[in-house]
């Protein structure tokens, strides 16, 4: 089969995927090989290429915003048929034992291994995956070039959202705006929400205001109209940390979603941070992922995105880097 594979990181500008011909995975056990229709582009195998993120195995098929069809099934494999859809999230697989497994926090297992950075996932022709770590699509109705990106951005921005602990009409803040917060702001103006948004970039304030936000700015230069009873935050810019808490009500929650952040200093800590809580989104969860497509279903949560043919995926990334895509999200689009 074809895959783009990683096995040097350099800057995408230098080619580090390579198309290449690798051998067919076969199922084993209880796993289950997906032939991928549709595969997310996300920011995190943009780092995975260039080496922002140390590779976990070498050489690596990234892509973890998978869509596709079920194609074989281990001699163990009951829960699926040939022939179903599926989806495939940065969630791979993990001990199910330990204890995080056992109390429901399966995201902090010691064991747990990644698609496309543990175990080769989408940028290629076929994939495989535990058939627990499938999420079942039968019953979905949305197209599977909108699922794809449900699969990172999507899940990641509801637990997010969940773990903030807002309630319908409160006020919501975030910093950044992204897919991830795409599907936030639409989740919370369907509770009855206000929604302020910060974010520098022209396009996506009037993306914001197209899909219902109360208030767009910058806080690094402004506040809010009011405080906020939770702040969801997207950039590793730790410098802004504080100036979001000061635009956050005491008792309210500042989730931080960056895998990687600048220094943090809370220069007033009685004004600022007292009362408050600070979270951190740590992987993802099979809880909140199927919870989220259950919403996005009835919701009828697509996304503007531009469609990347297989054989283009270098030339995608590329434009990933310098912020010129066409949309909010890349897809790629496996055609016959």
């Amino acid at each position: 089969m074809k895959a783009w594979v990683v096995e040097e990181q350099k800057p995408i500008e230098e080619n580090p995927l390579q198309l290449r011909d690798v051998p067919m995975p076969e199922p084993k056990g209880k796993e289950i090989r997906v032939k991928v229709t549709h595969c997310g582009i996300c920011r995190t195998d943009l780092h995975i290429a260039e080496g922002d993120i140390p590779l976990s195995k070498k050489p690596i098929i990234p892509g973890h915003e998978i869509v596709g069809i079920v194609d074989a099934l281990g001699e163990n494999a009951r829960r699926f048929r040939t022939g179903d859809r599926v989806g495939i999230s940065w969630l791979n697989s993990t001990c199910g034992k330990c204890k995080y497994c056992l109390r429901g926090d399966e995201n902090y297992c010691p064991e747990i291994r990644r698609t496309g950075y543990d175990v080769d996932g989408g940028f290629a022709e076929y994939v495989l995956v535990h058939e627990d770590y499938a999420f079942d699509l039968r019953d979905i109705s949305l197209s599977s070039e909108d699922l794809a990106p449900i699969m990172c951005p999507g899940i990641t921005g509801h637990y997010a959202f969940r773990i903030s602990e807002i309630k319908e009409g409160e006020k919501l803040g975030m910093l950044g705006f992204g897919p991830t917060a795409y599907y936030i702001l639409r989740v919370a103006k369907s509770m009855g929400m206000e929604v302020y948004i910060s974010t520098r970039s022209e396009e996506h304030k009037k993306i914001a205001i197209k899909y219902g936000a109360d208030w767009v700015g910058n806080i690094a230069k402004e506040n809010f109209p009011d405080k906020v009873d939770a702040f969801i935050f997207f950039p590793t810019a730790g410098n802004l940390v504080e100036r979001a808490l000061e635009n956050t009500l005491p008792a309210g929650t500042l989730v931080l979603g960056a895998v990687t952040m600048s220094p943090i200093t809370i220069s007033n800590y009685s004004s600022n941070l007292w009362g408050r809580k600070i979270k951190t989104i740590y992987q993802v969860r099979r809880d909140f992922g199927n919870e989220f497509l259950r919403i996005a279903d009835e919701l009828n949560l697509t996304i503007e995105k531009e469609m990347v043919r297989f054989e283009d995926v270098p030339e995608a990334m590329k434009r990933l880097k310098r912020g010129d895509v066409k949309g909010m999200v890349q897809v790629i689009e496996f055609v016959e």
